[in-house]
């Protein structure tokens, strides 16, 4: 008796052959997933610029409901947590494909939902020009650090690196501002993840952290008031949580503990 989905099995020996064939499939089918989720992230960026308001970073109520009743959660997540990553992905694939030099490195962005979240971030802080070089250094040995295979444990690294550098020049700010007014705490669930999905189930995500820092940055007068965030820390051990309750990780794990036999 047949068990199972038919569409889901691994393929027959005479579908891998090495021939062009199949590596046109392939492609062909690579291209197909990034076309795919690219849209994906593009509606969830029109939907985030409809329906959440500006200056409380909430939602309108008519799209909670209908967010709900859809059960939209099974293809995005919660929406104050993995759905602000879809739509940061697409605001970044929109501003490749259609707003800067004519989509000329839209073919170079990461498919990883993930990476295209950490470049959405890198891309608030650093110039256009500083950014366009990315596409060739940046990287590992030299090689680029935006590419179609990119990581998001890549992008974050640099970005940390990034913000390490201009903390090493604030020293002299630092004795200057030397009165402590107040300590800002953040929920510990933030590094809470689904054992087996992998999904975030913390009430505060990377991205609220993120968010607040900047608010209180942009509200606070920069001449009278210091704020030195622990941000650098946070996503270190956000990212690594993250990468270990992935589905993936126990299979990384095995696959590096028979490499090193």
């Amino acid at each position: 008796m047949t068990t199972g989905n038919s569409r889901y099995g691994i393929p027959k020996t005479t579908e891998i052959e090495l021939k062009v064939a199949l590596s046109d499939r392939l492609k062909h089918l690579r291209e197909e997933a990034r076309e795919n989720s690219f849209e994906i992230y593009l509606y969830a960026a029109a939907l985030r610029l409809r329906y959440m308001n500006k200056s409380t970073g909430n939602y309108t109520k008519e799209f909670h409901d209908w967010y709900a009743q859809n059960d939209l959660n099974q293809l995005f997540g919660r929406i104050t947590s993995t759905f602000s990553k879809y739509a940061a992905a697409g605001e970044i694939v929109n501003f490749f494909g259609q707003q800067y030099k004519n989509g000329k490195y839209i073919s170079q962005l990461p498919l990883s939902l993930r990476a295209l979240y950490e470049l959405a971030m890198l891309k608030k802080e650093i110039s256009e020009t500083a950014l366009e070089k990315l596409f060739f250094t940046g990287g590992d040995d030299k090689e680029a650090l935006i590419h179609p295979n990119a990581t998001s444990a890549d992008i974050a690294a640099f970005h940390n690196r990034s913000k390490s550098n201009l903390a090493k020049g604030s020293k002299s700010r630092k004795t200057q501002f030397n009165i402590s007014l107040a300590t800002i705490y953040v929920r510990k669930d933030i590094y809470r993840f689904h054992v087996k999905t992998g999904d975030h189930l913390g009430k505060v995500d990377l991205s609220d952290t993120e968010r607040a820092v900047k608010r209180l940055r942009e509200i606070l007068d920069a001449e009278m008031f210091d704020v030195r965030d622990n941000l650098d820390k946070i996503t270190t051990t956000y990212k690594k949580r993250e990468d270990k309750a992935a589905p993936s990780f126990g299979l990384r794990v095995k696959k590096t503990a028979k490499k090193k036999r």
